[in-house]
């Protein structure tokens, strides 16, 4: 679960669409803290954030965290690949027979789910993507 904090995190926070400010005063941090374990470079919390971030942890059960995580890492594939992410798209329609009009049916947050969801690179689908004319 470790690895996948930065994903619960900013699923958590896109689910209940708080800003990183609010989050951070949830959480009790600096809103620093907030972005390094959204991006995964606060990798080892302290113990009081911990006991924090548990607390959140405990208002979902494990489908609904993993949702979470998938949601966040969905968030982080879109992000990541900027302009890029409309290949993306179709590289999942050619791959997984997943039609991009299926995406824009869909709320954001299900949108993210899905994408996120996908265990494959998220390059080498855009780069596949792009080889559709």
């Amino acid at each position: 679960m470790e690895y996948e904090l930065k994903y619960l995190i900013l699923g958590y926070r896109k689910h209940t669409n708080k800003t990183q400010k609010e989050l951070a005063n949830e959480l009790e941090v600096p809103k620093d803290i907030v972005v390094a374990l959204e991006y995964g470079s606060h990798k080892h919390p302290s113990p009081g954030l911990k006991g924090r971030i548990d607390k959140i942890k405990e208002k979902f059960n494990s489908d609904e965290l993993q949702n979470l995580i998938y949601i966040g890492r969905g968030h982080r594939i879109k992000e990541e690949l900027g302009p890029d992410f409309r290949y993306y798209l179709r590289g999942l329609e050619k791959i997984h027979a997943i039609n991009s009009e299926n995406f824009k049916k869909l709320d954001a947050e299900g949108c993210m789910w899905t994408i996120g969801r996908v265990d494959m690179d998220e390059f080498e689908v855009a780069v596949m993507g792009r080889s559709i004319s």
